[in-house]
């Protein structure tokens, strides 16, 4: 099972008190144990970094957590001219926008088998797609997600 998590089940997976954490944790910790590859893409880490300072971590703290998860399995997604280029097409065809369809592009072209996020927004994105869209934060719990931005 070839797992990519965005921006967001990244970030909350590194935050054990985020309401989101327990529901990404079930995804996401398999992939960290090696029992599923975890797909990461470059920079991800590093925005990752940003997210947990804009929610008031300390450099420090923020800076630990990912390089914590650096220490896992995972397996390097190359994004290429081309996978930025095929963002720009999906966004096109899907009418969605292009920071979305670059997920969606980088799971094409990964072979990923689930694409992790708690965003809505991918279920119809993702709907003809080779590979699951995969929220797991049910509805009620996302609605406390106001209190906590990502």
């Amino acid at each position: 099972m070839r797992v990519l998590p965005d921006l967001n089940a990244l970030s909350i997976q590194l935050i054990d008190d985020h309401p989101g954490h327990p529901y990404i944790a079930e995804q996401l910790v398999p992939a960290l144990r090696g029992e599923r590859t975890l797909l990461m893409f470059g920079y991800l880490p590093l925005r990752v970094q940003w997210v947990l300072e804009d929610l008031d971590f300390s450099t420090v703290d923020a800076r630990n957590a990912v390089s914590s998860l650096l220490q896992h399995p995972m397996k390097p997604v190359e994004v290429t001219p081309q996978t930025i280029l095929e963002a720009y097409e999906i966004s096109a065809e899907k009418n969605h926008d292009v920071y979305d369809c670059f997920y969606v592009a980088l799971a094409r072209e990964a072979d990923a088998d689930e694409l992790v996020t708690t965003d809505r927004d991918f279920e119809e994105l993702c709907a003809d797609e080779p590979f699951e869209y995969r929220n797991p934060v049910p509805e009620d719990v996302l609605s406390e997600f106001h209190t906590v931005s990502t």
